[in-house]
């Protein structure tokens, strides 16, 4: 009789485990503008903001979709966030290459590069030090660009909090690498305080 009852507790522990890693995959965010997913504390938008979870950003589910969310394990720790599922990719997706659409811009190519231009001429290497990203908004993100220039191809969105090392300075913009990844590229300086 105990051997029955322990065979049958063996065997639904199976059952569960093979069930729950059936759920579980590997995801990568994958948004249509490039910009963050939202993590959230529930299925849907009435719950609150955990986290934000950059494009191309690693995840693992660990449940089945509901309401169009899929609950997925956050990078580092051991807390759930419900991620709309259309921004979960099955593969590693190819960077983010913004569209080319210049319409409500008056910057020219030749603008661009001249601001570009103007931001490394006065550029000073410092000796490294952290920063921690800041918006004012406590939803907003900071982006990492490939250059000194908001139109720049954007490397990564950051959270307000993050820490990074600055490498040098120039007129608005700071090059910075991110401590975790390896990343460089360049933040406006007012997201980032001392």
């Amino acid at each position: 009789m105990k051997k029955r009852i322990l065979a049958s507790v063996l065997a639904m522990l199976l059952i569960m485990a093979v069930s729950t890693s059936a759920l579980a995959a590997t995801r990568w965010i994958k948004t249509g503008n490039g910009k963050p997913a939202v993590g959230r504390e529930g299925p849907s938008k009435d719950y609150d903001v955990l986290t934000y979870l950059g494009y191309g950003t690693i995840v693992d589910t660990v449940g089945s979709s509901e309401n169009g969310y899929t609950p997925v394990q956050m990078p580092g720790g051991s807390d759930t966030a419900y991620v709309l599922t259309k921004f979960l990719a099955k593969g590693e997706p190819d960077q983010y290459v913004p569209s080319q659409k210049t319409s409500g811009s008056s910057s020219t190519p030749a603008d661009l590069q001249s601001s570009i231009v103007s931001e490394f001429n006065a550029a000073k290497f410092v000796s490294p030090y952290n920063v921690v990203t800041y918006h004012k908004r406590a939803s907003g993100m900071i982006n990492m660009r490939w250059a000194p220039n908001a139109k720049a191809k954007l490397i990564h969105s950051y959270a307000a909090g993050e820490m990074l090392t600055v490498l040098a300075e120039l007129k608005n913009w700071y090059q910075v690498q991110d401590p975790e990844t390896g990343w460089v590229g360049f933040i406006r300086s007012d997201f980032l305080m001392r």
